[in-house]
């Protein structure tokens, strides 16, 4: 497995935004946010099985100007661990685990013919293709993606929705998107395909990724020069430090739920008879940069000191303090994350890294070892953020350098008569130049 340090100056310039993973139980909150014009996204990543019970979030949306994103699921549904009623009942689902040998050029036809009608139906704005998990670089669903892709374009086109973008979903493994090779082999089938944007689902990759995990994602998106907008997906933390560095144009994120992207979970067969549960109620803490089970986040704010470190103190967001934390626990989750890149937003490209390291790294370090005075758990946490936080201020250095590399001779002369204006020409923008 080889990476590359080169960073990328090969790709044209996007827009950056933030896209919100909208859970089953979230639309009722983002609707409030939306009413009171105080969600301020680019768009909403929406499950494909939950198409009837979030229509009114979808309408509000659009009159918002924001856009809704349709993941159809398709990855899901060609894993056994994805049997529920949920699965099955979308239109464009087998009874069994979906393998490439189902998808005939009718039935090619036929799925997409589903998928293009839901798109109509909820008037989507965008539309993940429905793309499957690459294992390995001859993974045989690579051609039959291909031709998914194209007949949803096709598709789209021919049934009046030109305007509707294709966000293609790259899940795939680390070995693959790491080795030099396998990224070239991905870029030539990405480079060809109609298509808007690319969202990265790395196996296994997300907000408690280790230092090495994270140098190798970063390295592999300076050395992935697609003339497409990259996001990141389902990355938590991990993905604020993608986007300080350059790596990717878009993050997308979950609210209290969803850092990380983990197949694991649906490779297996789903266990029969088993009671349904609901996830654990879990609440995003800013001076952690991390989810919390909300009886942590009680007991982590339970002393005067406790409240000062960790509660939210932004009056907007929750006037009463830990209290209006703990009662609305998806409401300030959602306004903390998108205060967090909002800051990274406001920020030049060219000082989005060291702005990072200082002014969120380095707190979060600080509140990580205070935290685990309460759950020591966090311990562990606190040591692997202080590793990480070398490994990104390496990585800074080392896009400092490229960028003195790539500066004209003259403007790298530190002998310029008193007086001469020396122009900073940023590494590369939001999407990779």
């Amino acid at each position: 497995m080889s990476t590359s340090k080169v960073i990328s100056t090969a790709r044209a310039p996007a827009g950056e935004g933030l896209y919100l993973r909208v859970g089953y139980n979230d639309h009722t909150g983002l609707d409030r946010l939306i009413a009171e014009r105080k969600l301020r996204v680019e768009g909403l990543a929406l499950d494909a099985r939950w198409h009837d019970r979030q229509a009114s979030l979808r309408q509000h949306a659009d009159r918002a100007s924001l856009a809704t994103c349709l993941d159809t699921q398709a990855m899901e549904l060609a894993m056994p661990g994805t049997a529920s009623s949920g699965y099955r009942e979308l239109p464009w689902a087998n009874p069994a685990p979906h393998v490439p040998e189902d998808f005939s050029p009718q039935n090619i036809e036929r799925c997409v013919d589903a998928i293009v009608e839901r798109v109509a139906d909820g008037q989507y704005s965008e539309v993940m293709a429905p793309a499957h998990y690459v294992a390995e670089p001859g993974s045989a669903w690579i051609d039959v993606d291909v031709q998914l892709t194209r007949v949803l374009r096709a598709r789209l086109d021919a049934t009046d929705q030109a305007n509707v973008r294709i966000i293609y979903p790259l899940a795939v493994h680390h070995k693959v998107f790491y080795d030099r090779n396998g990224r070239a082999l991905l870029r030539r089938v990405l480079s060809r395909l109609p298509i808007d944007s690319v969202t990265l689902r790395i196996q296994p990759f997300g907000n408690d990724s280790g230092p090495q995990a994270l140098r190798n994602f970063i390295e592999a998106c300076w050395d992935f020069p697609l003339e497409k907008p990259l996001m990141i997906e389902r990355a938590g933390f991990s993905g604020l430090a993608a986007f300080a560095l350059g790596a990717v144009d878009l993050v997308e994120s979950g609210i209290t739920l969803g850092d990380s992207f983990d197949i694991s979970r649906i490779q297996k067969p789903a266990a029969r008879g088993g009671a349904s549960f609901s996830p654990p109620k879990r609440l995003y803490l800013e001076a952690l940069g991390t989810t919390v089970d909300h009886k942590v986040a009680a007991a982590l704010m339970g002393s005067s000191r406790g409240k000062a470190y960790f509660a939210c103190k932004d009056p907007t967001c929750c006037p009463n303090g830990y209290r209006d934390m703990l009662a609305d626990h998806r409401r300030h989750s959602t306004l903390a994350r998108q205060r967090q890149y909002a800051e990274l937003a406001r920020v030049p490209r060219t000082m989005r890294a060291e702005h990072f390291l200082q002014h969120m790294v380095s707190p979060v370090c600080d509140m990580l070892s205070r935290a685990s005075a309460t759950h020591p758990p966090f311990n562990g946490a606190h040591r692997r953020m202080l590793s990480v936080k070398e490994t990104l201020l390496d990585l800074q250095q080392e896009q400092q350098r490229q960028r003195e590399q790539r500066r004209p001779k003259t403007e790298r002369d530190t002998s310029v008569r008193p007086g001469a204006r020396i122009l900073d020409f940023p590494s590369r923008d939001s999407r990779g130049r």
